[in-house]
């Protein structure tokens, strides 16, 4: 925690301020008459510290962040292969033992529906349709904050760092999926199956006739390795009616990999940014899927901080709003300095000196 700059940085809230301001953004309901008056009348220091202990441990905080969590992913979808229960059971567990937001993207991005203790997760996939290019939108968007919709058909008109070559490179971890319809005697069980992956080729609406090919790779990256079979030799389990074809080297599993095992910079990033907004009320970068550099992160060291600030805690959910919740910064009065523009000077100076405090991370 740092001293506020006199004049300059607003005043830490009072309590009753702290206290409603907290609740709503844990648990997502303001406090009971009874909790209010105890916590105004608590003459321990650490009393706010406690306050987001208890919070974070109730049942209250558990479903309001999967509710969060539904709503970022599914933006109310309806439910078409797996069931709201099933889903909102899923959710409400992972919260509940605070897994991981690396572990739980990893088995949204991977899953299949054939594991009954995963097919919960399949429902990102599944009730998009498993539709190729919507997953490559909707994936770019959630787990990368890029916006990449128009880059499909051309480079981005507007952001001139989302590229066709990204959105295809991100495609072909994609597009090798299908939805395969099993029957189980008399239910009929949709998966998402995937076929050995190949180039794709893509051309510019505004360039026709100008063919381009790219392998699978992230954005801003370049294309990954795959290991080479020979034709016929492609496959675990070959491609069949209401057969899940699996292949032996699964693109859509390596994607899962590449963005959540903590090296990926924008995946990083987007999370934190997202954690971020839901406990500010709007992101660094805002929108919260339209990251590039005409629209850049209000602080950019921060969100690059917090960022790796968040991977280092092997994106411990509950750890990192923690963290929020008692910073200073958070913990703010609503109402800004009387005179702001006087302060400019030392505050630029008290900045430079925080920023040389804060350790490499």
């Amino acid at each position: 925690r740092m001293t506020p700059v006199a004049g300059v940085i607003p005043a830490i809230c009072p309590d009753a301020e702290f206290l409603r301001r907290v609740s709503l953004d844990l648990t997502g309901m303001p406090p009971a008459a009874d909790e209010a008056r105890a916590f105004l009348v608590d003459s321990a220091a650490d009393k706010r510290e406690k306050l987001v202990e208890r919070l974070l441990a109730s049942p209250q905080y558990a479903r309001h962040i999967a509710s969060t969590f539904d709503l970022m992913l599914m933006e109310r979808r309806a439910n078409t292969h797996v069931t709201a229960d099933e889903w909102q059971a899923w959710l409400l567990k992972s919260v509940r033992e605070n897994k991981p937001w690396n572990v739980m993207a990893r088995e949204i991005l991977a899953a299949d529906g054939d594991d009954p203790n995963q097919r919960p997760a399949a429902r990102f996939s599944l009730d998009r349709g498993s539709e190729p290019n919507l997953l490559t939108h909707d994936i770019s968007r959630i787990f990368f904050g890029r916006d990449m919709q128009c880059a499909q058909c051309h480079d981005h008109p507007i952001v001139a760092d989302y590229l066709q070559s990204d959105y295809h490179g991100l495609l072909a971890y994609i597009a090798p999926g299908y939805a395969v319809v099993r029957k189980e005697g008399d239910k009929e069980i949709t998966l998402l199956a995937e076929r050995a992956g190949s180039d794709l080729s893509f051309e510019s609406v505004f360039v026709k006739g100008t063919q381009h090919r790219t392998g699978p790779r992230m954005p801003d990256d370049i294309a990954i390795d795959e290991p080479l079979f020979l034709p016929g030799d492609e496959y675990k389990t070959p491609p069949g009616e209401n057969v899940k074809s699996v292949p032996k080297f699964s693109r859509r599993t390596m994607l899962a990999d590449l963005a959540t095992n903590g090296s990926n910079q924008a995946f990083n990033q987007n999370i934190a940014n997202r954690l971020w907004a839901h406990m500010f009320g709007r992101g660094l970068v805002h929108p919260l899927d339209l990251h590039h550099p005409d629209n850049p992160a209000i602080d950019p060291e921060l969100l690059r901080q917090l960022g790796t600030r968040f991977a280092s805690m092997n994106f411990d959910v509950k750890s990192f709003l923690r963290e929020i919740a008692l910073s200073d910064t958070y913990q703010r009065a609503f109402d800004g300095p009387a005179d702001l523009a006087s302060g400019a000077a030392p505050a630029a100076t008290q900045v430079a000196e925080w920023k040389q405090q804060i350790p490499a991370l």
